[in-house]
C-alpha cells in the first residue's frame, strides 16, 4: 500500500510538470522569476520622470547683456568658477525617487552609445525624441535613461520608437553622450504601438 501511494504521488508530480508549461511551474520554485512575472507594470510618460514641484531655471544667458557674457567668458579663474556654477544650476535635473525599483513601460527612442552603424546592442540610451544626444545637445539627465539588456538585441532602426519594459533605478550613469538620471534593467523591448 505504501509503495502504491508513493507511485501515485510520483506519477502526479510527473503529470503536473508535463501538463503545465515549464516556465509557469518553474516560477513556483524561482521566486525572482515569479516576482518579475507577477510584478505590476506601470506605463509612464517622460513627464513622470520629472518631480512635480521642479521648475527648470531659465537659461541665464537669455537675460545677460553682451558685456556680462564677455566678462563671464574672459577665461579668468573667477569667471570660470561662475560659469561652472551657472552650468550646474541650469543642468540640475532631479529625479523622482518614488520610481526607484518599479517595473515600468516607457515609450522611447534609442540612442546607441557607439556610432558605428550598429543595430545589435545591449547598452544604449532611451530618450524622448529621435536624434537626442546625436544631432542635438542632450536632454536634462532626468530625461535620459541608461538601458541595459542581459543579452544583445537586434534593432531594425534607431529612428522608430519602442516600448521599453523593465525595472527602473534612480541611478546616475555618465557616458560620452549624456548623463542619465535613471537606469533601466530591461526585460523586454517591443515595437511601439499606441
Amino acid at each position: 500500500m505504501k509503495i502504491k501511494l508513493i507511485s501515485i504521488i510520483g506519477a502526479a508530480v510527473v503529470l503536473l510538470f508535463s501538463v503545465g508549461s515549464y516556465a509557469n511551474w518553474f516560477s513556483l520554485f524561482d521566486k525572482d522569476f515569479a516576482n518579475k512575472q507577477n510584478a505590476e507594470t506601470t506605463t509612464i510618460e517622460w513627464d513622470d520622470l520629472i518631480p512635480d514641484d521642479f521648475v527648470q531655471p531659465e537659461n541665464p544667458f537669455m537675460t545677460m547683456t553682451q558685456e556680462e557674457i564677455d566678462l563671464l567668458l574672459d577665461g579668468s579663474d573667477e569667471s570660470n568658477a561662475r560659469l561652472a556654477q551657472l552650468e550646474a544650476d541650469f543642468n540640475y535635473a532631479p529625479v523622482v525617487d518614488e520610481l526607484d525599483g518599479k517595473r515600468i513601460k516607457l515609450a522611447a527612442y534609442i540612442t546607441p552609445l557607439e556610432f558605428d552603424g550598429q543595430t545589435k546592442m545591449s547598452e544604449f540610451l532611451l530618450v524622448p525624441y529621435v536624434g537626442a544626444c546625436m544631432h542635438t545637445p542632450p536632454p536634462p539627465a532626468n530625461q535620459v535613461v541608461h538601458a541595459q539588456l542581459q543579452e544583445s538585441m537586434e534593432f531594425k532602426s534607431i529612428y522608430d520608437p519602442v516600448w521599453a519594459i523593465g525595472t527602473i533605478r534612480t541611478e546616475t550613469v555618465k557616458s560620452d553622450l549624456a548623463e542619465s538620471g535613471y537606469k533601466l534593467e530591461i526585460e523586454e523591448v517591443l515595437p511601439y504601438s499606441q
